[in-house]
């Protein structure tokens, strides 16, 4: 082989040898440019904070959750990632007071219909003789009417409300409040109500619900009151609560009636 051909050769070995180290060595090169890119690119602790502080205070929570999330997946353990971890536990506990909030309302305005539809419709209370506990005629028919209106609505729970504005001492005031707030479960119970679903409460004379001194006034106060139990929406009872004094010519449906 000439000289000429063996220059040329090396040549073009040369050549052939730069061409492959220029079309391979970049192809190696690029997951480490792309880490590069992307280590440039990915947020540090400390702005990843400042961003989620930042939608929390906007009333952004869900962007808050997302950048205290990312920030507690990128740097575990750093002083960024455990204040994030707190907000966090903030924002959990706002969320549930809000919720909560929402699920008290409701369930007060479901309370508030259920008492005003059983007052319209039936009648809430009936009325006693003085110093009796006795059922009369018309108490009869409206308790028998409340008990229908409760068989429709299985989930409600009621207390019964004993009243007594007789004279005599407190301590015979409260027994005989008791009689009249039994006489009417047992006749609710007899008229296919659970007992179950029935409390009686013995008010005495420490609950009137007219505040007067006429004879006719004070037989307001000589009643039992059914007052539908706190609705909840898991339908479970909430504890009664005492309804507001009636003024000397403020009546109920019930009581609209001579007392008995």
């Amino acid at each position: 082989m000439s000289n000429f051909r063996r220059s040329k050769f090396a040549f073009c070995f040369a050549w052939a040898a730069f061409a492959l180290t220029i079309a391979f060595v970049p192809a190696s090169l690029i997951p480490f440019a792309m880490a590069q890119d992307n280590e440039l690119d990915r947020q540090t602790p400390a702005e990843l904070l400042e961003d989620g502080m930042d939608a929390a205070a906007d009333h952004a929570p869900e962007s808050a959750r997302r950048l205290f999330g990312q920030l507690i997946k990128d740097y575990p353990g750093s002083p960024e990632a455990l204040r994030a971890q707190n907000v966090l536990a903030a924002l959990d506990r706002d969320a549930s007071s809000e919720q909560r909030e929402v699920i008290q309302a409701d369930e007060a305005e479901h309370t508030t219909k259920y008492r005003r539809a059983f007052l319209i419709d039936v009648g809430d209370r009936v009325f006693f003789s003085e110093s009796s506990a006795t059922i009369g005629g018309r108490a009869r028919s409206i308790i028998e009417n409340q008990a229908r209106w409760l068989k429709a609505r299985p989930s409600l729970t009621v207390t019964v409300i004993g009243r007594a504005d007789d004279g005599g001492n407190r301590g015979a005031a409260l027994d005989l409040s008791r009689q009249r707030a039994e006489a009417v479960r047992d006749r609710l119970v007899a008229a296919g109500i659970d007992g179950g679903r029935i409390e009686i409460k013995a008010a005495g004379d420490s609950d009137r619900l007219a505040l007067c001194a006429t004879p006719l006034c004070q037989a307001q106060n000589r009643n039992s009151e059914v007052l539908i139990n706190g609705w909840r929406g898991d339908g479970a009872p909430v504890g009664p609560r005492s309804t507001m004094p009636l003024g000397p010519h403020t009546l109920s449906k019930s009581a609209d009636q001579d007392p008995q």
